[in-house]
């Protein structure tokens, strides 16, 4: 397993555990709830919307990184999606899902 992999099924198995850990604070919250106040109903509602929130950007990371893990074994992995240059190892350290070099990242976000 090379270094790329290993970083990759690392990131996918915290990536899991996360999304396991936010499924209950992402579902619904009951709104007739006698027992806590207004305030209480609110701020339960306000912490599910950032539970779902972070669902979601995990989900898009997950995707992201099973993407990775595909350009792996097809041999694609590490060169941009942009330009198809190389895209450099301490890039790839930070990020290893990532797709584009720092240049064609940021033409990719203007768009």
């Amino acid at each position: 397993m090379t270094e790329h992999q290993v970083r990759l099924e690392n990131l996918k198995a915290h990536i899991l555990e996360e999304l396991d850990l936010l499924k209950g604070h992402a579902e619904p919250v009951a709104l007739d709830q006698p027992s806590i106040g207004r305030v209480s109903r609110i701020d339960a509602i306000q912490q599910n919307e950032m539970a779902k929130s972070n669902l979601r950007g995990f989900q898009r990371q997950l995707l992201e990184v099973n993407a990775a893990l595909q350009r792996l074994e097809d041999d694609e992995y590490g060169f941009c999606e942009g330009c198809g240059m190389d895209i450099p190892d301490a890039r790839l350290a930070i990020k290893p899902e990532v797709r584009f070099c720092v240049g064609c990242q940021e033409g990719h976000e203007a768009h």
